[in-house]
């Protein structure tokens, strides 16, 4: 895959840029170095390893609005962020023709370094966490209205994701008892969704991607990176999955750093665990038809549903479980 990058690579101003390879998942990334400068860069030619990653955010539209959002955050210093660099048009989003590829766009962000995140990680960087969490909703709330450039993961996509996960029992990946589970948590996550819409201003833009490998530390501060997936959904969401990145009270700090500035309350966490599971069954969708890079949900869906959500069914506390 070199040969995408160095042709990606090319439309930017760098000098004699050293490529290394990254990953390929939703994008095929590469750490872009100029030796002259010393800087690096993040390079992502957005074509997805699998068509289930695919979606409106590898448009052009999809990818001018997470530039945007990217700049936006850097301008107002709200939070640390990877800075957009520009190619040599002046643009922000490159989009070409490759032989292999067909029509595709490219992105480079500035470079941050630090370490990846992982359970060492003490109580005081997951408060941080939630903190920076929250001055990001902080800042999603004073940015109007929905974007509809950008994936949506409110109670519309439920149906649209139930579709897809229906192959998983003609696929032998889960029993129809399984999948008729999924559909009863789906069912409730649907009607706390409703309930969520009573709230004033508990939806708007999030992140939607936590993991560890987009959450780096750097000097001691969690920054964000890797908004790819990043769109219009409850800020629940977010808060979910970025307390499953935690264990035990790592966990519940990160809850409380996102109290210290934005609402939050122990009555929220039942809405947090539906959120989790809607979560995880998104990334079922996403890879449920794709048996080679899909191979984990059998097992990953058994536990699920053997424990978690038959007690969240239940209406049993699952928060600490996942």
């Amino acid at each position: 895959m070199l040969h995408h990058a160095e042709q990606a690579a090319a439309y930017y101003p760098i000098q004699e840029p050293t490529l290394s390879f990254i990953r390929h998942n939703e994008n095929i990334t590469y750490k872009v170095t100029e030796p002259l400068s010393g800087k690096s860069y993040l390079l992502r030619i957005h074509k997805s390893v699998t068509g289930g990653l695919s979606g409106i955010q590898h448009t052009r539209e999809g990818l001018q609005a997470e530039m945007t959002l990217l700049r936006w955050l850097h301008r107002q210093d709200i939070l640390q962020a990877q800075k957009p660099v520009a190619n040599r048009n002046g643009e922000y989003v490159t989009e070409y023709r490759s032989e292999e590829l067909g029509t595709v766009c490219a992105t480079m962000l500035e470079w941050i370094e630090g370490a990846t995140l992982d359970e060492a990680y003490t109580e005081q960087v997951a408060y941080r966490l939630g903190g920076n969490l929250a001055d990001f909703h902080g800042f999603s709330r004073g940015a109007g209205a929905k974007n509809e450039a950008r994936p949506s993961y409110g109670a519309e996509r439920i149906d649209d994701a139930l579709g897809k996960l229906a192959y998983g029992v003609e696929a032998g990946v889960y029993s129809e008892e399984q999948f008729t589970l999924i559909r009863d948590v789906l069912g409730i996550v649907k009607l706390q969704m409703h309930e969520l819409d009573e709230r004033d201003r508990a939806w708007g833009l999030i992140h939607a991607d936590f993991q560890r490998g987009n959450v780096v530390v750097a000097n001691g501060n969690p920054v964000f990176i890797d908004y790819c997936l990043y769109g219009n959904g409850y800020y629940l969401f977010d808060v979910g999955s970025a307390a499953t990145l935690f264990k035990g009270e790592a966990r519940r700090a990160l809850l409380d750093g996102y109290a210290s500035k934005a609402p939050f309350s122990a009555t929220d966490i039942r809405f947090v665990e539906g959120q989790i599971l809607w979560d995880i069954f998104i990334s079922y969708s996403m890879f449920i038809q794709d048996a080679e890079r899909g191979g984990w949900i059998k097992d990953h869906a058994a536990r699920i549903c053997g424990t978690l959500a038959k007690d969240f069914v239940a209406g049993k506390d699952v928060f600490d479980a996942f």
